[in-house]
């Protein structure tokens, strides 16, 4: 489950999809089809899965304790790029499945469809207290979940602007050659999406070609600028990459 977000009215599950280029949202195999530079690959249904976190957290709120309270679900389609297909008798593929900036609205949808809450506040401050309490941190590797290589991640440094990459790195700034914003840490963002999607611990060398960075001087004043932990020396040197949530 990536997001569960808990109302006084619904719980909403949120499963939210990186894929790039086009997918087709096969309804009688059950599986999800993307198309990217003339190669086909096959996903495990997300619809089906986000169906069955439904199940599953409805049967812990009645294991806790909790009243019976609407459980609904999206899957989020993180990049604004990717082409959603699916077949023409699949005409309701569109109330489950979005694009990221449609996510509000779906919110708003939902909030508005269902008139009365459910809990009070007392009873949503014990329900949060008992999910944090109950939390496990997910430990898999995400590459591996979603059956993806190193090598099919978007590499450089994305534009929080207009989502344009890479951006070039000029006397120690960022610049878009798209939108022409200007920016000091940029690398940031960046540097988070490694540390979730391949790892804790990166080199110069990692770093140069992660973001796309030409030179070796440059990518050590980025290291150094975050105050990492380091161990080894020279080329050797791998640095401990931390960030505060």
């Amino acid at each position: 489950m990536d997001t569960l977000l808990v109302s006084k009215k619904f719980a909403l599950i949120i499963e939210v999809k990186n894929i790039a280029g086009s997918i087709y949202f096969d309804p009688h195999f059950n599986q999800l089809i993307r198309k990217k530079e003339g190669k086909e690959t096959a996903f495990p249904d997300p619809i089906i899965q986000v169906s069955r976190q439904e199940s599953q957290l409805k049967n812990w709120f009645l294991k806790n304790g909790f009243s019976a309270l609407p459980i609904l679900s999206l899957v989020v389609i993180s990049n604004p790029q990717t082409i959603i297909r699916t077949s023409p008798e699949n005409r309701k593929l569109h109330y489950k499945v979005i694009h990221r900036d449609m996510l509000p609205s779906n919110i708003n949808r939902i909030e508005q469809s269902i008139k009365n809450p459910t809990f009070c506040e007392k009873e949503l401050k014990k329900i949060i207290r008992v999910i944090n309490r109950n939390h496990i941190e997910a430990d898999f590797s995400v590459l591996e979940r979603y059956t993806l290589k190193p090598g099919e991640l978007i590499k450089g440094v994305i534009c929080e602007n207009c989502k344009e990459s890479p951006l070039l790195r000029r006397h120690g700034t960022w610049f878009c050659d798209n939108c022409q914003l200007l920016s000091k840490d940029a690398h940031i963002q960046a540097l988070q999406d490694y540390f979730f999607l391949i790892g804790s611990t990166i080199t110069n060398r990692q770093l140069r070609e992660f973001l796309l960075v030409s030179s070796s001087a440059s990518a050590t004043r980025i290291l150094q600028s975050l105050n990492l932990t380091s161990s080894g020396a020279n080329k050797g040197r791998v640095y401990s990459l931390s960030f505060n949530e």
